[in-house]
């Protein structure tokens, strides 16, 4: 019996473990006032890393040229930081040689599946599109869907490829 209790005592000290030392959380921060810090409401077509922006109908780049060809129905998604005043934007151009093809177009701007505008442009050249957007269209948690639908497409003589018009940049602005 007296072996077994400095064994036993023995073994339950090298049981006996050293807690590390506390430390106090780190600072919490608020989301809001870091939501969206360095991101851009404005989707350039010129911007590198700009592909998980784009959700279809916009086709790679050519090289050197800050614009991209769209299809039918270019979508992007973008995450407004605020819900209030703001507009969508966009800048675009109509292509001369496509519009003597496909003669006046009409584009539809859509926002999280509302029709925000329908225009109906009569000739070619570039375009600014900027119109307000009502505030429950919108979420700052969760991107928004923002699309532009074409009802007509250039086809292209020589290879029968369909395109739509030139988009340099498309987003959310005061």
């Amino acid at each position: 019996m007296h072996r077994i209790l400095p064994v036993a005592l023995l073994i339950l000290l090298s049981a006996c473990e050293r807690y590390p030392d506390s430390y106090p959380p780190p600072e919490q921060r608020h989301p809001s006032e870091e939501k969206n810090a360095g991101y851009s409401m404005v989707v350039e077509m010129s911007d590198p890393g700009v592909e998980w922006r784009l959700v279809k109908d916009i086709y790679p780049p050519l090289e050197g040229v800050p614009w991209r060809w769209t299809g039918t129905q270019p979508t992007v998604r973008i995450l407004a930081a605020r819900t209030d005043h703001l507009k969508l934007m966009a800048d675009f151009s109509l292509w001369p040689t496509a519009f003597k093809q496909t003669g006046a177009v009409e584009l539809t701007f859509d926002v999280n599946g509302h029709a925000l505008d329908k225009i109906r442009y009569t000739s070619p050249g570039d375009k600014h599109f900027e119109r307000p957007i009502p505030p429950d269209w919108l979420m700052t948690d969760v991107e928004s869907i923002v699309s532009i639908h074409l009802d007509k497409l250039y086809t292209a003589p020589e290879d029968g490829k369909k395109f739509g018009f030139i988009l340099s940049r498309i987003g959310f602005v005061d």
